[in-house]
């Protein structure tokens, strides 16, 4: 259960870091192409500003709903989705980083050229930004406490909800 209360913190933040780069302009942190929501809400685009600053809150939010209810079948969902997330990291950023870029990566490259580097770019190499970084630590973060929590759990736990020794339904 420790773990699992590490990733619900983790979630939490990284919550909260991806809100605060989705709303707020921050300087050389997040100068990417495209508005802020907060530009969007103030050019009265608020439905779509607040929709998809909620849909980033449902993993969070499914996760507190299956942590209360010990619902392990969708924290094991919640794991497959930041699994995937960070699948889409991994071939978005640290490949073309390591391995070399094709063009589609150069040109992303070229479009985040005033955000904050942690890593040293080469030619054909572009490194993630330092915006990214953090969003990928988080996630990796969140994802290995998640995994090594569901994996804690004792196997009979699974599928059912947990029951406190010496209460009704012990039967």
């Amino acid at each position: 259960m420790r773990w699992l209360k590490a990733t619900l913190s983790l979630q939490i933040v990284l919550a909260v870091y991806f809100e605060s780069i989705l709303w707020f302009r921050i300087g050389a942190w997040n100068d990417q192409p495209g508005k802020r929501l907060i530009e969007l809400v103030q050019q009265g685009q608020t439905a779509p500003a607040l929709g998809f600053a909620g849909l980033v809150l449902v993993p969070l939010l499914l996760f507190i709903l299956a942590f209360w209810n010990r619902w392990l079948w969708l924290m094991w969902a919640g794991l497959v989705g930041y699994a995937a997330w960070a699948a889409l990291q991994i071939q978005s950023w640290w490949i073309p980083w390591i391995f070399g870029a094709d063009q589609r990566a150069v040109n992303n490259t070229k479009a985040l050229a005033k955000t904050y580097k942690i890593f040293r770019s080469s030619l054909g190499h572009p490194a993630p930004d330092g915006m990214h970084f953090v969003l990928d630590l988080i996630l990796f973060a969140v994802l290995g406490t998640l995994a090594i929590g569901l994996f804690q759990i004792p196997r009979r736990q699974h599928g059912r909800k947990h029951i406190v020794p010496g209460t009704a339904g012990n039967s």
